[in-house]
């Protein structure tokens, strides 16, 4: 066996204390009793559910808030951006699509009381991929027992989206032409 220099031994010994030290690798599996206090892991996030496996964007996505909260969320090419202080009572919101492409989005706010926010509900429709948007006419509709333009929308060229901005959300968007335009035929 070939001797070690006194350099080298003492690296070696100091490169063995380090790596069996009384420091848990954050990695390491569990091995503390379960539910008592200091004998687990610290700081480990949880998730509420499994992974998505396919990735993309998904079809539902419900988002609880609390009063005075913001949150952005999407689902397919459809986000909702609920700013800071806009809820006043705690509410969930569902927004939902039939597939990632789909040029309609479905809302629902509970309890139904809580539809009604202290500043608009960004609600946004990416059509980076959706052929021929005239974005001089398209607007964000809204379903009030007919498709009808909201009040407060915006289409944008450059960033390949329409915006619109609600006080009270309905129950389903798409985008198009306004088809109560009394000048567009003129």
């Amino acid at each position: 066996m070939k001797n070690l220099s006194l350099p080298s031994a003492l690296l070696l010994a100091a490169l063995t204390m380090t790596l069996t030290s009384c420091s848990r690798s954050p990695v390491a599996p569990e091995t503390g009793a379960a539910g008592q206090p200091g004998t687990t892991t610290t700081g480990v996030l949880e998730q509420d559910g499994p992974p998505a496996t396919q990735g993309g964007t998904p079809n539902v996505v419900t988002f609880p808030f609390l009063t005075g909260e913001e949150g952005r969320f999407n689902a397919g090419r459809w986000t909702v951006w609920v700013r800071k202080n806009s809820i006043k009572m705690p509410a969930t919101i569902k927004l939902s699509v039939a597939d990632a492409e789909a040029m309609e989005c479905q809302i629902e706010v509970s309890p139904p009381e809580a539809n009604d926010f202290q500043q608009p509900v960004i609600v946004s429709a990416n059509t980076s991929d959706v052929p021929n948007v005239n974005y001089g006419t398209w607007k964000m509709l809204e379903w009030d027992a007919a498709w009808v333009a909201m009040d407060n929308t915006s289409a944008h060229p450059h960033q390949e989206n329409i915006v619109g901005h609600a006080v009270t959300l309905k129950s389903s968007y798409t985008l198009g032409e306004d088809p109560n335009d009394k000048w567009k035929n003129k």
